[in-house]
């Protein structure tokens, strides 16, 4: 089961409808991000344009897979903005739990700028 503990957070204003794309990365610009180095939080509520939305950007958070991931897996952001296991130098943090495609996860997340290996 997905949890989220302390994690530290910004406001940016959504550039689109993020209604659903609660627990999904996103950028400054405010919408879903589609790389790790673009991404700047994940999403912790639920925006409609034009709106405020509260983003995470370090500590231990939900996200949504987009494929399976492993316990201690190093995870980024794919193209469609979810989060999946990577070998790259590129990922934003690493997952506490084993998930399916489409789950929710609790992760470990480090999204400040230069901070993505």
């Amino acid at each position: 089961m997905a949890v989220q503990r302390s994690y530290e957070t910004i406001t940016l204003v959504a550039s689109q409808d993020l209604t659903a794309h609660q627990f999904m990365p996103v950028m400054i610009a405010g919408g879903v991000a589609i790389t790790s180095l673009l991404a700047r939080g994940i999403l912790m509520t639920k925006p409609l344009a034009g709106d405020h939305m509260t983003v995470g950007y370090k500590g231990q958070m939900k996200a949504k897979a987009g494929a399976a991931i492993n316990s201690g897996s190093q995870v980024g952001v794919t193209t469609s903005g979810f989060m999946i296991a990577v070998t790259t130098s590129a990922y934003v943090g690493f997952a506490l739990e084993e998930v399916g495609s489409g789950d929710l996860f609790t992760g470990v997340f480090d999204f400040v700028a230069g901070q993505v290996a």
